[in-house]
C-alpha cells in the first residue's frame, strides 16, 4: 500500500466547487461537467451514496473528487475517498482510506493512517445514472460495481453532459473556424468547421460541397474520434452538434477546439483541417480604393439550423463623419425578423417575395436618412442575432476592424 501524508493534502487541489442538475444525454458524446457534482445514491443497497465533486487543477485540468460512504465487514460505517481525472463521461480515481482515526482527531502531516487502496471508476450514461468499479485487496472490500443514481440537484441549474455545462456565465459570445482540403489527389471537394460559443449554448457545424456526387455517408473525426456521419446531396452536406442538445442536432459533448478534423470516405481521409484548427473568424477589410477615413466590414450571418437555407449578412461603413450599418436575410418565410444587437432589439426586418426570392433588409444611418432608422450604436465586437418569433435564426460576432 502507498502511504500519503493526510486526507487534506488528497484534496488541496485548488477546486472550484461547481453546480450540478437534471437532465439525460446521450451516453456516445457525453461529457463530465461541473454540473454532475452533488450526491449519487446506491439504489440497490441501503443507506450508502457518493458524494461528488467536479473541479479543476492548476493548467485547467478536470479532475474528480469522490466520498464514498458504505459499510465495511464489521458492519460499521466507512468512508472511502476518491481522487482522479475526468475524460470523457468515466472518473477514473484512486481510491483511499483512513483507519484507527478518533473523533474530530489533529490534522497529522504524514499521517501513516491514511493510505492507498485500490480504485474507483465512475462512468455514466446520463445526467442522472452511471455505474460505480471499485478494486480492492480482498482483505479491504475486494472488487465489484454498483448502480449509481443523482439524489438531489442544485437549485435552478440544467445538466445537458455537453461542453456548454462549463461555459461561464459572464463569457462573451466567440466564433472559431477553419477550412477543410482536399487530403488526396481524387478529391475536389472542400469544407470548413464552425465552432460558436456562447453563455447559454455551444454549437460546432462541419459543412462540406463539390464532393463526388452519388458517394456517402462521409464519416467524421474530430480528435481522432468518430463523431458523426455526414449525408450528402448533391455533393453537399452538413452536420451541426448542440450543447445543449436540440431535437435536431445531436449533442455537443466534445471538444473540438485545437483538433485535427478529418472527414472520411470509403478511401480514408477525404477532407482535413491538417496543421489548422479553429481560430477567430477572419474580420472584414478596410477598402484600399478609399482614404484612410474610409472603413467597410462585411461578414456573413451564420444560420442557426433553425430554418433550412436560411442566409444573411451584415455591412458597416464609416466615411469620414457618417455610418451605416445594414443587415439583410433571404431565402426565409415572408414576415418580420427582429434583429438583435449585444441582445437588445433595435429594429425589425420585413421580409417579402422580390422577383421570385424571399428577401428583406434593415438599414441604420447616422446621421439619420430617410428610409432608414438612426444607427445610435456600434456594431463592432457585437453579437448581431435575426430572430424568428423568439427564436434565433441567424447570427454572428460582428468584426471589429
Amino acid at each position: 500500500m502507498k502511504f500519503i501524508t493526510s486526507l487534506k493534502s488528497i484534496v488541496s487541489l485548488s477546486l472550484s466547487i461547481l453546480l450540478l442538475s437534471i437532465s439525460s444525454a446521450f451516453a456516445s458524446n457525453l461529457l463530465i461537467t461541473r454540473h454532475f457534482s452533488g450526491s449519487w445514491d446506491q439504489p440497490d443497497q441501503e443507506s450508502q451514496g457518493i458524494v461528488l465533486q467536479i473541479g479543476e487543477q492548476e493548467g485547467d485540468k478536470k479532475v474528480g473528487v469522490a466520498y464514498w460512504f458504505t459499510y465495511g465487514e464489521d458492519l460499521q460505517t466507512t468512508w472511502y475517498l476518491a481522487v482522479g481525472p475526468v475524460t470523457g463521461n468515466k472518473i477514473s480515481m484512486k481510491l483511499y482510506t483512513a483507519f484507527n482515526v478518533e473523533f474530530m482527531a489533529d490534522n497529522v502531516e504524514g499521517n501513516a493512517n491514511v493510505v492507498e487502496v485500490g480504485t474507483l471508476d465512475l462512468v455514466f450514461r446520463n445526467c442522472n445514472q452511471g455505474r460505480a468499479f471499485y478494486d480492492t485487496p480482498e482483505d479491504v472490500i475486494g472488487s465489484g460495481e454498483f448502480r449509481i443514481k443523482r439524489l438531489v440537484s442544485i437549485y435552478h441549474t440544467r445538466c445537458s453532459g455537453g461542453i456548454s455545462d462549463d461555459t461561464p456565465a459572464n463569457a462573451q459570445p466567440l466564433q472559431l473556424q477553419v477550412g477543410l482540403l482536399p487530403a488526396r489527389d481524387d478529391i475536389s471537394g472542400y469544407g470548413k468547421a464552425k465552432f460558436w460559443e456562447r453563455a447559454d449554448r455551444s454549437d460546432f457545424k462541419v459543412e462540406i460541397e463539390g464532393m463526388p456526387l452519388n458517394e456517402g455517408p462521409y464519416t467524421l473525426k474530430v480528435c481522432s474520434e468518430i463523431r458523426g456521419e455526414i449525408v450528402t446531396v448533391n455533393g453537399e452536406g452538413e452536420i451541426t452538434f448542440r450543447s445543449p442538445e436540440s431535437e435536431s442536432k445531436p449533442l455537443l459533448g466534445f471538444n473540438p477546439r485545437d483538433c485535427l478534423i478529418e472527414v472520411l470516405d470509403g478511401e480514408g481521409v477525404a477532407l482535413t483541417s491538417g496543421e489548422a484548427v479553429l481560430a477567430e473568424k477572419q474580420a472584414g477589410k478596410k477598402d484600399p480604393e478609399h482614404d484612410d477615413d474610409y472603413v467597410r466590414i462585411k461578414t456573413e450571418l451564420d444560420s442557426t439550423g433553425e430554418i433550412d437555407g436560411a442566409e444573411g449578412e451584415a455591412e458597416f461603413e464609416i466615411h469620414g463623419e457618417k455610418r451605416e450599418f445594414e443587415i439583410e436575410v433571404e431565402n426565409v418565410e415572408t414576415g418580420a425578423y427582429t434583429v438583435r444587437v449585444d441582445n437588445n432589439p433595435v429594429g425589425d426586418i420585413e421580409v417579402v417575395e422580390d422577383d421570385g426570392k424571399m428577401k428583406g433588409k434593415l438599414k441604420f444611418t447616422d446621421p439619420v436618412k430617410a428610409g432608414s432608422l438612426e444607427l445610435d450604436f456600434d456594431p463592432r465586437d457585437k453579437l448581431i442575432e435575426v430572430l424568428r418569433d423568439g427564436t434565433v435564426i441567424l447570427e454572428t460576432l460582428f468584426p471589429n476592424e
